[in-house]
């Protein structure tokens, strides 16, 4: 059993450095099924959320750790060495896979927050721009 407890810590103890990357990706699975839940409840009500539906996040969560994982590995065993020649990013492949992750994660909750509420936000941030630059235009012509 002393074993066991050893060679869990050692795993765990090698994976630290990307325990950020991990959480990262997580919270972004999280934050993704929140409102994917939300935009349901808000659409089709309280009877429309499946245990089945929801039983998917457990194999994505599982499929999108382990790619981080791996990658890590590959990283640290095969590619940091040449990446570290041109550039100064540790393990900078696994970085990169989770911040696709996370940005195909981030992609869902805008979808999900757009149908929920029945709105654009591209174009509500392509209006608040506008108006910025308007008030910017407003406050040179003062001066």
């Amino acid at each position: 059993m002393k074993y066991l407890q050893y060679l869990f810590g050692s795993i765990l103890l090698f994976f630290v450095p990307i325990h950020g990357l991990l959480v990262a990706v997580a919270m972004a699975i999280t934050l993704d099924t929140f409102t994917g839940i939300f935009k349901s409840i808000k659409l089709h009500g309280l009877k429309s959320i499946r245990s089945r539906k929801l039983s998917t996040i457990i194999s994505k969560m599982l499929l999108y750790e382990v790619t981080v994982l791996l990658l890590f590995l590959m990283d640290k065993y095969l590619l940091n060495e040449f990446v570290i020649l041109w550039w100064d990013i540790e393990f900078m492949f696994t970085k990169m896979c989770a911040i696709v992750l996370i940005f195909i994660e981030l992609v869902s909750v805008k979808e999900n927050i757009e149908e929920a509420y029945n709105i654009d936000i591209w174009n509500m941030l392509k209006r608040l721009l506008s108006r910025a630059k308007e008030f910017k235009s407003d406050i040179d012509d003062l001066k």
